[in-house]
């Protein structure tokens, strides 16, 4: 800690007077500092991962520019002795990661409050598909089908070591054969996407049951409409029922329940390619087996 108040005190030109831990992560750990000038109160996330840091915060300044809801300034980012620290606006508010259902007053203005803006977030769009930065593909299913790739190298190798099971390389065979049938009906608009969208990544106003900042992002990117979604039927968002408060109000195409299962298998694959190692495995089997019900129900191919 006493490295924090030093980047702090040097970054703000300010005395700090305490700092607490206020949560880990699978890659960082949170604290909250208080200062004796403005803004008073901030929140440094350390990290070992350099690289995922500058990300985050290159993701919260661009989209802090273009989102309706609030996302928290970046202060400063500097790296000490291996570890790196990033300094940003403390949201005041309850955690999305510790939030229950009977703490919220409202809990359908809450939920429409959320779809409201991922939709505001939807409405901004590219004319092209891909990283927020540098969106440069003119189908979603190009660049799709170039990150599955990956995906499935990845996914091959991890089999052969006997770390995914059998049906999870099942439920990626499925999407390999059935990927033009699947993507040839994608809507070609993009949108843009927080990429994380879920609730242990918001801080919630509980006297107005709404939404008081978003946080985290992760492989921010201009995406086709449905992309997102199955970060709607996660944490307290699937209490919430928020995927039926989205299509209530956005009508979805024909295998939007499928991309959901995919989308998600793959987006959690992609996470342990980045991070090396990953906890969640439990998570990767349940989405596969329910991709597969999914292919199923659909009545696509099941035969590699």
């Amino acid at each position: 800690m006493d490295n924090i108040k030093t980047i702090v005190e040097s970054h703000l030109n300010t005395k700090v007077t305490n700092i607490s831990s206020i949560g880990n992560g699978a890659t960082a750990t949170c604290y909250f500092v208080e200062i004796t000038d403005s803004p008073f109160k901030l929140v440094v996330k350390t990290s070992i991962h350099y690289d995922l840091i500058l990300e985050e915060k290159n993701m919260n300044d661009f989209l802090r520019k273009n989102v309706s809801f609030k996302v928290p300034e970046t202060y400063f980012l500097e790296e000490k002795n291996g570890i790196s620290y990033l300094g940003m606006e403390f949201i005041d508010g309850a955690s999305g990661r510790t939030l229950k259902l009977k703490q919220i007053k409202d809990k359908k203005h809450l939920a429409n409050n959320i779809i409201d803006c991922f939709i505001n977030m939807q409405s901004v769009h590219n004319d092209k598909f891909g990283s927020y930065d540098n969106p440069s593909y003119s189908s979603w299913k190009e660049y799709y089908k170039e990150f599955f790739d990956k995906i499935y190298e990845f996914s091959c190798n991890k089999y052969e070591k006997g770390e995914i099971n059998k049906n999870t390389i099942k439920a990626l065979n499925l999407i390999r054969i059935n990927f033009d049938k699947i993507f040839d009906e994608t809507e070609n608009t993009p949108c843009l996407s927080h990429g994380d969208f879920w609730t242990p990544n918001m801080i919630f106003d509980t006297e107005k049951s709404e939404v008081a900042g978003v946080l985290d992002p992760f492989n921010t990117r201009f995406v086709e409409p449905e992309y997102e979604l199955f970060c709607l039927t996660l944490g307290l968002g699937k209490k919430l029922k928020l995927y039926n408060v989205y299509k209530n109000k956005v009508a979805v195409s024909k295998y939007c329940d499928l991309k959901i299962e995919l989308y998600a298998l793959c987006n959690e694959i992609d996470w342990w390619m980045r991070l090396g190692e990953i906890d969640t495995i439990n998570y990767i089997k349940m989405r596969s087996r329910k991709l597969i019900k999914q292919i199923k129900k659909k009545k696509l191919k099941r035969t590699v």
